[in-house]
């Protein structure tokens, strides 16, 4: 079945296979179009070198 149209066969247009952002090329599973990222970040306030500072505070 088509997964644009549920009450359509799947007739190999390859409407399916087309990149979101660039119509004129194939999609390649980039994750652009959904935002995925390959990394995480997180921010870093303050580094602890003495232990007894951190319980300190």
């Amino acid at each position: 079945m088509c997964i644009f149209d549920e009450e359509k066969e799947c007739d190999g247009c390859m409407e399916c296979e087309v990149c979101d952002l660039d119509p004129s090329k194939p999609c390649n599973n980039c994750g652009k179009c959904l935002e995925i990222r390959d990394y995480a970040t997180i921010r870093i306030d303050k580094v602890y070198t003495d232990p007894k500072k951190y319980h300190e505070e």
